[in-house]
């Protein structure tokens, strides 16, 4: 279980960016501040990349999904982060998750 309580956290497949959301209330939740942690995401989905923004957006958290959705194996959009945690969760409900497009 990560407990990440300062630094860059990463998702490569951040979805609606429900983990970052988690991540955010355990620190606080331990005694920290939200502010010691740099968010880092990535969605191919541009429906999803606009509401994982939202998401965060309004709950007032910092974060760089990347220039434009983008698949995180064929357009890194974070090529040079050297992240602290990397959360993901593995597309298992996906099963056509990879197209060579």
């Amino acid at each position: 279980m990560l407990s990440p309580h300062k630094g860059r956290i990463y998702d490569p497949c951040c979805g609606s960016g429900g983990m970052f959301v988690q991540s955010e209330r355990f620190i606080e939740a331990h005694g920290g501040q939200a502010d010691n942690v740099s968010i880092y995401g990535q969605e191919s989905n541009p429906t999803t990349w606009r509401l994982v923004a939202m998401n965060l957006a309004i709950r007032g958290y910092g974060f760089n999904l990347g220039k434009e959705p983008a698949d995180t194996f064929t357009r890194d959009q974070h090529p040079d982060l050297k992240a602290d945690y990397v959360l993901a969760n593995p597309p298992f409900n996906i099963s056509d998750w990879w197209s060579a497009s």
